[in-house]
Formats: C-alpha cells, sequence, structure tokens
C-alpha cells in the first residue's frame, strides 16, 4: 500500500531501557492528565467561596468513572489488535483497525454521552449523595458527560498512536490542552464568579481541544502506516468485532473496579462532610501513584501485543520481568514520597481559613496511610492484566477483577466494615490493599497456566 513506518518496533533492542523510555511519557501523561484534574479542585475549592463545591465535585468521580472506564476500556482492543498487526507487518489491516477506531470512537462516545446525562441526578441520589450538594453534583456531571465524545476520540487516538510505539506525542497533546485547562478553570471562577459549572466547562473545553489536535496529527502523518484519513472512514465489521471481543471485557473490568468505587463512596457518604471531602483529595493523592503505575499496564499490553505478532515469546517474558521491576521501584519511591508530604499536598486542597480544614487533611491522612505503602500490588496486578490483553486473553483478567475486585470490596463492606473495630474510614480502605493482592495472585496463576499453550502456538508459527 505504500506505507512506511516512522517508529521503532518493539520487538527488537534493549527490553528494561526500551520500556522505561516508552513508559515515562506515559506515565507523565496521566500524571498531567491528573494533575489538570487536581487544579480543577484546588480552584473550586480554594476560589470559588463555595464550602460544598470541592465534596459536589468529588462526589461525582466513582460515577462518572463508571461510565467513562466501560467506554474507554475498549481502547484496550483497538491497542492490541494495532499492535499485533504492526509486530506482524500487516499494515493493511492495521490501517483498517485505525479508521474503525476513530469512527467508532465517535459514534460510541456521543451514546455514552447521553447515557451519562440521562442518568446522573437519579444514580448520584442513589449513592445517597448529600442533599446540601446533588444539585451541584448532578450540574457538574452532566457538563462533564457533554465531553465524553471527545474524550473517547482522544484516547482512541492515543492509543493507536502508543501501540506503534509513539507514547511522546499524547504526551505533548495533554501537555498544551491541560495548560488551557488551568487558565480556563482560573477564568471562569474568579473572573466569572463560577463554582462547578466553571470547572466543569473548563474541562470539556481542554477535552475538545485534545481530540482534535490527536485527529489533526494523525491526518497530518499520511506516510505512515497508522495514518487517518477522513475518506477511509468506515467501519470493518470483522475488525471491529475483534476490537469488541479484546475490548469489551477489559471496559468491563474497568467499571467493575468503578462499580465497588461507587460502593466506597456510598459508604464514605454515609461519615461527615469533612471526610467526604477528604476522599476526593486522597483521590487526588493516591491518584498520582495509581496513574504512574497504571502505565506498566499500557506498556506490558503493547509490548505484548508486538511482539506476539511479531513471534517472540521469550521477549514477551522478558517484557513481563522488567516491568514488574520498574513497578517495584517505581511504587515504592512514589509511595515514600507521598506518605512523608501527604499533610503538605493536602493543605492544597482546602482554603487555609475552612474550619474544617484540620478534620479533612486527618481523613485524608487515615486513607492514604492505609493504602499507599501497599499501592505497589495495584502495579503488580495492572502489570500482569495488561500482559494477559496482549496475548489475547481479555476473558481472564475481568473474571479475576470481579472476583478479586469487585466481589471481594462488596463482601468487605458488608461485613467485615460493619464490624465496630473497622467501621471507620481506614477499616474501609483496607479492602483496597487485600483486593490489589488477591486478584495479583489469580492473574499470576492464571498467566502460568496458560502460558505452555501460548508459547507452543508462537514457536509453531515461526
Amino acid at each position: 500500500m505504500g506505507f512506511s513506518k516512522t517508529k521503532q518496533s518493539l520487538t527488537e533492542g534493549p527490553i528494561f531501557t526500551r520500556m522505561a523510555l516508552y513508559v515515562l511519557p506515559i506515565m507523565l501523561t496521566g500524571i498531567l492528565q491528573l494533575l489538570y484534574n487536581m487544579a480543577d479542585h484546588m480552584v473550586v475549592g480554594q476560589f470559588s467561596g463555595d464550602t460544598t463545591a470541592l465534596a459536589a465535585v468529588g462526589s461525582t468521580a466513582s460515577l462518572t468513572n463508571l461510565i467513562v472506564n466501560l467506554f474507554m476500556g475498549i481502547t484496550a482492543g483497538a491497542g492490541v489488535i494495532v499492535a499485533r498487526n504492526y509486530g506482524a507487518k500487516d499494515y493493511d489491516t492495521l490501517s483498517r483497525a485505525v479508521h474503525t477506531s476513530m469512527l467508532f470512537a465517535l459514534i460510541g462516545g456521543i451514546a455514552f454521552s447521553l447515557i451519562g446525562i440521562g442518568v446522573s441526578a437519579p444514580a448520584l441520589e442513589l449513592m445517597g449523595t448529600k442533599p446540601e450538594i446533588l444539585e451541584k453534583a448532578t450540574l457538574y456531571m452532566r457538563i462533564i458527560c457533554l465531553g465524553v465524545p471527545a474524550t473517547a476520540v482522544y484516547n482512541f487516538g492515543a492509543t493507536i498512536l502508543r501501540s506503534v510505539g509513539d507514547s511522546k506525542t499524547p504526551l505533548y497533546i495533554l501537555s498544551s490542552s491541560g495548560l488551557v485547562n488551568i487558565v480556563l478553570n482560573l477564568f471562569f471562577v474568579i473572573v466569572c464568579g463560577m463554582s462547578v459549572d466553571g470547572v466543569a466547562l473548563a474541562t470539556i473545553i481542554s477535552q475538545y481541544i485534545s481530540a482534535a489536535i490527536v485527529v489533526l496529527i494523525l491526518n497530518k502523518r499520511k506516510n505512515t502506516v497508522y495514518a487517518l484519513s477522513f475518506k477511509k472512514l468506515k467501519i470493518d465489521k470483522k475488525l471491529l468485532a475483534l476490537i469488541l471481543r479484546y475490548g469489551i471485557p477489559a471496559g468491563v473490568q474497568s467499571s467493575l473496579f468503578s462499580i465497588s468505587n461507587v460502593m466506597i463512596t456510598s459508604a464514605v457518604n454515609s461519615f461527615d462532610t469533612a471526610t467526604v471531602s477528604g476522599k476526593t483529595i486522597a483521590g487526588n493523592i493516591d491518584g498520582l501513584l495509581y496513574t504512574a503505575l497504571n502505565s506498566y499496564l499500557h506498556a506490558a499490553m503493547t509490548f505484548t501485543a508486538q511482539n506476539y505478532g511479531a513471534g517472540k515469546p521469550e521477549r514477551i517474558k522478558r517484557s513481563l520481568g522488567s516491568a514488574l521491576l520498574q513497578v517495584l521501584i517505581v511504587g515504592l519511591s512514589l509511595s515514600s514520597i507521598l506518605l512523608i508530604f501527604g499533610r503538605e499536598f493536602a493543605s492544597l486542597f482546602i482554603d487555609a481559613a475552612d474550619p474544617n480544614k484540620d478534620a479533612v487533611i486527618s481523613a485524608v491522612m487515615g486513607m492514604l496511610n492505609v493504602t499507599v505503602p501497599m499501592y505497589f500490588m495495584c502495579g503488580v496486578m495492572e502489570t500482569l492484566s495488561g500482559t494477559l490483553r496482549g496475548l489475547g486473553y481479555s476473558l481472564s483478567p475481568m473474571v479475576m477483577s470481579v472476583g478479586g475486585i469487585c466481589v471481594l470490596r462488596i463482601v468487605w463492606i458488608l461485613t467485615a466494615f460493619q464490624l465496630e473495630p473497622l467501621h471507620n474510614i481506614a477499616g474501609l480502605y483496607l479492602c483496597y490493599p487485600i483486593t490489589w493482592s488477591a486478584t495479583s495472585l489469580s492473574l499470576g496463576i492464571t498467566l502460568l497456566a496458560i502460558w505452555p499453550k501460548v508459547k507452543s502456538k508462537l514457536k509453531g508459527c515461526l
């Protein structure tokens, strides 16, 4: 087809170094995205003059993630297909997968946007959102849902770029749109006197900017194997079925995390407003750690899928080992920093004159002290999950997550958390390290069980 490829394949060269260089831009992209979300919370908490605004924004996080993650997880399916065909040098199929993915992202994003707007109010009520913040929380969520189509297009585009080894461009895109988000946050809240609606508007405007830039970049790279041509936008039914086959279990898996987090949010809502605000802040702080470690899911998936396409099983094993070692190093290093400076980070989100400041910070540290020391296990879980997805086993990680994350957390909330010694915020948050460890164990056993079959299949293709 006259294509040329401009990115170096991940099927050759030193693995540990290449993985570190590949992961770093993904990590920075995720952390930047989280920092921009933090800016929403900092601005609305510090400058809106509304003491309930932060709690209103934070109370929507689990529900919004539930809706968004179900669709965003499907990007994993697109990533596996693109990476495999890139490794196998089947550039015609790769091109058709790119165009199918991007058109599906737009159509699906619109559909999920409408669903989110429709369910926001009743779902927030069902979660036990406090009456004094319900109206603001509903407004914030509805505006955020308007940005789902842009989020979908950007994430599918970023996944395509990463699947061919380009993890830097999404970082550059997010850096630009994120700065716009911060400026608009300050403008809408400080200059225009807006509250939750201001930070929500700033967010979706920056999301549409990201989507426009990624589409433009894919379109301008006309001589590459993954170039986007508007004339070629068409749904290839067979490829879409394959993308959904790999992607839907990943989306369901992401949503299961969110379902359990919705229940945890509901449990947190039974405490006072200071604790609810503390959860919002703690989520921002430990989100830095999660984002860094979650980068290895994408790295493990891409390295595995490319080398699977190239028929190199030993390189897949070495990629997994490199990823797990880096997860341990990054996880323990960042955990130490967050625990040492946790109070200082928390104070950035709270107005110095807020009478509840000490109570909120105390709640934040109660949560962080339980989850952060064991957060590296979350990274182990994500790395094993990414490896299985890259091998084409998307259903297995989903099933493991149903039992290890969703079911086990629900059981914890309904049983152990109800006991008097554990009926506090620390007791509630114990479910996180317990479920990370249990799910990692089950994923590891699953990977060991299927590996002989994978190795035999790949050797048979040589």
